[in-house]
């Protein structure tokens, strides 16, 4: 529960520095936990000091199936906030266009650099091996980068870069960047 705090607290005071908050947190429950594992060792309390060892490994098994069952954060928030995005297409694109295709910020883990991009593409070419998309989808995104700097994507990385495109609904993609320019 400590953990889950601070998500939710971040609401009412988003100017507080949360990466300490949550750096202090952590240290707070791994000192209890240890304190309270001694505790239960010294005073021989071995079902107890065994569930504090074990129930964390148990915690992991669970997310382990929870995410070969397809349900991951991603894929989660993904279905809490489609309908926005979906509205969001609609409303910025015009129905008739050939194929549609937008961007949003997925991860925003520093203030310029986003590592994780959501991009909606109606033809599904960015799901194709690099460099087999058609000549149509290359001009479309590169119009799509000149009219919009700041949400353009790109398949081809860098030397110290890797890309990768996972799909995450029709025609929804997630495209990861694993170090965009390293860090800003």
């Amino acid at each position: 529960m400590p953990f889950l705090g601070p998500d939710w607290l971040y609401w009412l005071a988003p100017q507080w520095d949360w990466g300490t908050i949550d750096l202090i947190v952590f240290f707070i429950t791994l000192i209890a936990i240890a304190g309270a594992l001694c505790f239960n060792l010294v005073l021989r309390r071995w079902r107890r000091a065994l569930s504090l060892l074990a129930a964390p490994l148990l915690l992991l098994v669970c997310l382990h199936l929870l995410a070969a069952a397809g349900m991951t954060p991603d894929s989660v928030r993904f279905a809490l906030t489609k309908q926005a995005y979906l509205a969001e297409i609609n409303r910025a694109d015009r129905p008739d266009a050939e194929q549609r295709f937008r961007t949003f910020v997925w991860d925003d883990t520093f203030r310029h650099k986003t590592y994780s991009t959501l991009v909606y593409d109606e033809s599904d070419e960015i799901a194709l091996p690099r460099g087999t998309q058609s000549a149509a989808w290359q001009q479309r995104l590169q119009t799509f980068c000149l009219e919009k700097k700041k949400e353009c994507v790109t398949l081809d990385p860098g030397a110290d870069e890797f890309i990768s495109v996972s799909k995450i609904g029709e025609h929804f993609y997630i495209l990861d960047d694993s170090l965009p320019n390293a860090f800003p």
